[in-house]
Order: structure tokens, then C-alpha cells, then sequence
């Protein structure tokens, strides 16, 4: 009788061994799948009969343990932008069930936006990911920050692109650089306030607010409803004296677009910031004043020092009327003005005029930050002998955007491409990594879930810690070897073929034993 069951325990043994080879080999094309292997072990041994030695008889087979292989799969390249593949071993793709808020992980990358924004998987699950902190990515940007990596805000949630678009940012930085010729001719003079000449010759009300200039460049703004408005400096030269030169700038904008109770309905309607700039004999930017209206604009006594920024440079205030709606003035909105120059203690030198009056006919007066703590960035405003041009223009803000494209990087970062032609970092993909990934729990649908031999979830992003890289436009394929799993088809069938045999040859044993009983 024994006999029987061990052949048995070989049937059903290596019909599961079949079973488990046959779901390898169906699942050789499913994206992302792990195969599995299982290991086979033998049953309690009893003690044989008329020995004395301790011999013992098997008494089969059982299936041991099953493991799920981690290798990777092949990279293949997809067409899909949000299609993503994981680098190597260490790292799974986190989604959650919306139903029931259930969390699962896999290895299957294919995924897509549905029509309500959430990146989701071709079941419907939804994938998780950190927010990027838009705030610190700008604060970056305006101090020529390098981020060592995408700053996030918040804890893993769905990733979700809302109603598709890029909300308006209004413009908070300026960056104008140029070169003023320094062979230009001063022109007239005001004897009280020769430095704010153009200022005082500037009439709102004229069709042509600035009289003259010896220079003027435009850069495009955006108010907080993504209105564009133009930004124009003028420059025009005051004097050479020991050495140096002197030009007085100003910064305007429309004066039927300044919403400002400050000078919106003045003769200086629209001029945001006026000041001075100072060059050496070799033509390097040495320093520079500005002023911005803190009462009646048209007395240069009401032009007090703009406020210096935490990056070193002056700051101004546009009030701008609405693009949309003439009537509607928006809120104030404070734009750092960078020349090239800064100072590195973040405020004026006990020297600075308080006022722009305070500058008069002195030379001398035009002192703004304290000489030591200058810094002149490697793209400055400078005064050589060569014509009038711009070296660099340019301002952080935009309109809204409609989502054009989509993208990830190798860190997991998902970046959009707007129609405004921003392109804005919008989430970091989330990827979770395990103790014992082999004993990962498979829900089907390509989904795996934590149990108590695979250790709790630890969760990171791409390319930090232990966590690899991903490939965009990329899947990974089945990590099935079908020329293994075939040779492994054919030696669990000759060892079910032999085990039935058993069963047979030990039915055939019992048959004679009855006989010979009758």
C-alpha cells in the first residue's frame, strides 16, 4: 500500500510542478511578470522493516516551497510617454485601488492618464507619487539655485494632472543685462537733478511718455492672471567724472496698464523703479542705486530705496490693471530687478541716499551697495565702446498652459510640456522595495502585495538609496526563459510518466498477493 501513495505523492507533486512550468510558459509575453520557481521536497521516511541498522523507507514527494524569481526582464522601448521601466531588481511601481483604497505594487510600467488625470494602470488602479514643491523649484530658479534633486511636498498621493493645465505664474524676477556704449555724448542736462533727467522729462499723458534715451530694451511680463505686459528700460548716459560713468536707468510699463494708487493717473503713470549706474574705467558694472514711489511720484523726495531681496538686488512693485476686465485692478505684485549686480549683505551701504533727491548734483552721491560686498554675476551689465545691445533678457513668469506631452526621466520625475512652452516638473513617481520580494503575494492583474514573509514596503524615488533607475518610453517583458521552462515541461512529465508507473506496478504487486492468498 505504501507503495501506492508514494507514486501518489509524485502525481500530485509534479502535476503542480506541471501546473506552475505551464503558468511561466503562458505568462512568457505579460509585461512585468516574474516567473516562479518551485522547489520539491521529500515526505517523512518510516523505518524499514526487518533491519537492524536504523534503514529507512521514503514515503514520497511534496512540493517544498514556490518562489517568485526577481530578475529582470528584457527592456524593450514603447511608444507611450508614460510607459516606464525599472532599471533592475530593486524597486516596485505602487498603485492603489480607488474603491477601496487598497495598495498593491507590480513591475508593470504601462500606464496612462485617465480622462480625470490620474495616472492609472490599464485596470484602472492608480499610481502614486510625491507632488513637486513648485514653490521651492521657483525660489531655486530665481537664485540660480542648482538642486541636487526635484524638491517634493507632502506624502505619497495619487498622481494627477488637473484639468490638464498650467495655472498662470506671475512674474516675480527680471533679469535685463546690457551693454551701454560708453562713447555715447551726455545729452541736456536737469541742472537740479541731472541724474533723473529722463525721469523728470517723463510725461504719462504724452504719446511718447520718454522724451529721449540713449538706449531702450523690452522684456514681456505676466500679471497673476497670466496677462502679458511689456517692461521697457530706458538708459540714457549723465556724465563721466575721475574716472568713471555715470547713467541713470528706468524701468516703465504702460501707464494705461499701472493699476497703482501711487501713480496710475500721474504724469509718471507706469514708471515702476528709476536709478543709477555706476562703471568703471574698464566698463565693469561697479554699483548701482534704486528707488521705487512711496508718495507723490512726481517729486523725486517721494522715490525712496527699493527694497534689496534675500539674492542681493532691488526689488519693485507692479499693480497692473486686468487684461480681461479694465475695470478690475489685481493684487501687487513684487519683481526683483537684476542688473548682473548684487550685494552679498542683502541691503544698501550706510552711504545710500535714502531718497532719490538725495543724489542731486553729486557724483559721489551715487552710492548704493557697499563697494566690498559687491558681486558682479558672469553675464553683467557693462559700458564698453561697441554699440548699445542687449546680452540678457528675460522674466520667470507665463500664462496658463494646456498640457501638450508628457514625459519621465531616469529619477522618475514626470515633466509636462505645456502650449505656453513651459515645460513644469509635476510629480516624482514613487517606488517601493522589499526584504524578500520572492515572497511577494500575486493578486493577478499584474499586482503583488506585501505579506508577513516579504516585510513591509520601504518606500523612496529612482536612483537614491537602494532604489534603480527608470527608462521612459520603456517596459520590461517577462522575465520567463522559455528554453528552461520547456526543459523543465519535459522532466516533471518523465517523472509523472514514472510515478504513474509506480502506482500501476504496485496495483499489479497487490493483484498477485491476492492471488496467492486464494
Amino acid at each position: 500500500m505504501s507503495a501506492i501513495w508514494t507514486g501518489v505523492s509524485g502525481l500530485l507533486a509534479y502535476s503542480d510542478g506541471i501546473t506552475n512550468t505551464g503558468n511561466n510558459l503562458a505568462n512568457a509575453s505579460t509585461t512585468g511578470f516574474k516567473s516562479s520557481r518551485m522547489l520539491f521536497a521529500d515526505m517523512l521516511s518510516n523505518m524499514a522493516g526487518g533491519t537492524s541498522d536504523g534503514s529507512q523507507i521514503g514515503m514520497g514527494v511534496q512540493v517544498g516551497s514556490v518562489s517568485m524569481s526577481t530578475t529582470v526582464g528584457g527592456i524593450q522601448k514603447a511608444n507611450n510617454s508614460m510607459d516606464m521601466a525599472i532599471d533592475g531588481e530593486h524597486g516596485y511601481f505602487i498603485v492603489k485601488n480607488p474603491d477601496n483604497d487598497k495598495v498593491y505594487y507590480t513591475r508593470d510600467g504601462s500606464f496612462n492618464f485617465d480622462t480625470s488625470g490620474y495616472l492609472t494602470t490599464s485596470t484602472g488602479n492608480q499610481v502614486q507619487g510625491w507632488a513637486v514643491d513648485q514653490d521651492a523649484v521657483t525660489a531655486a530658479k530665481r537664485t540660480g539655485t542648482t538642486l541636487s534633486e526635484i524638491p517634493t511636498t507632502g506624502t505619497v498621493t495619487d498622481i494627477q494632472i488637473k484639468d490638464f493645465t498650467l495655472p498662470a505664474q506671475a512674474t516675480g524676477s527680471v533679469t535685463m543685462e546690457v551693454n551701454l556704449d560708453s562713447t555715447t555724448d551726455p545729452e541736456s542736462l536737469d541742472a537740479t537733478n541731472p541724474y533723473f533727467t529722463m525721469f523728470t522729462n517723463y510725461d504719462a499723458t504724452n504719446d511718447t511718455p520718454v522724451a529721449s534715451s540713449d538706449y531702450s530694451t523690452q522684456t514681456k511680463v505676466y500679471d497673476s492672471e497670466g496677462g502679458e505686459h511689456t517692461l521697457t528700460t530706458y538708459y540714457s548716459k549723465v556724465k563721466d567724472e575721475n574716472g568713471k560713468e555715470y547713467w541713470e536707468y528706468m524701468v516703465t510699463a504702460p501707464p494705461d496698464e499701472d493699476g497703482s494708487s501711487t501713480t496710475s493717473g500721474t504724469t509718471k503713470a507706469g514708471v515702476l523703479m528709476i536709478g543709477t549706474l555706476t562703471f568703471s574705467a574698464q566698463g565693469v558694472l561697479e554699483n548701482q542705486t534704486a528707488f521705487t514711489p512711496s508718495g507723490d511720484p512726481t517729486s523725486l523726495s517721494n522715490w525712496t530705496r527699493a527694497t534689496i531681496d534675500s539674492n542681493g538686488v532691488p526689488q519693485m512693485s507692479a499693480t497692473f490693471v486686468s487684461k480681461t476686465n479694465s475695470s478690475t485692478v489685481l493684487p501687487a505684485q513684487s519683481i526683483e530687478y537684476k542688473t548682473g549686480l548684487s550685494t552679498s549683505e542683502d541691503a544698501w551701504s550706510a552711504n545710500a541716499p535714502t531718497t532719490a533727491a538725495g543724489i542731486g548734483t553729486l557724483a559721489s552721491a551715487n552710492a548704493g551697495y557697499t563697494p566690498s560686498a559687491t558681486v558682479n554675476a558672469a553675464t553683467c551689465t557693462t559700458n564698453y565702446a561697441t554699440s548699445s545691445y542687449t546680452l540678457n533678457s528675460e522674466s520667470d513668469g507665463y500664462a496658463s498652459g494646456e498640457l501638450v506631452s508628457t514625459s519621465v526621466d531616469e529619477n522618475g520625475v514626470i515633466s509636462g510640456t505645456f502650449s505656453n512652452g513651459q515645460t513644469a516638473d509635476l510629480y516624482v513617481v514613487a517606488l517601493a522595495d522589499f526584504k524578500n520580494p520572492t515572497d511577494l503575494y500575486r493578486e493577478g492583474n499584474n499586482l503583488l502585495s506585501a505579506t508577513s514573509e516579504s516585510g513591509t514596503a520601504t518606500t523612496g524615488r529612482a536612483n537614491s538609496g537602494v532604489f534603480d533607475g527608470l527608462s521612459g518610453y520603456s517596459l520590461e517583458s517577462s522575465n520567463v526563459d522559455m528554453a528552461t521552462e520547456m526543459v523543465n515541461l519535459i522532466t516533471l512529465q518523465r517523472a509523472f510518466d514514472s510515478n504513474s508507473k509506480v502506482v500501476t506496478t504496485a496495483d499489479e504487486i497487490m493483484q498477485k498477493t491476492l492471488e496467492i492468498k486464494k
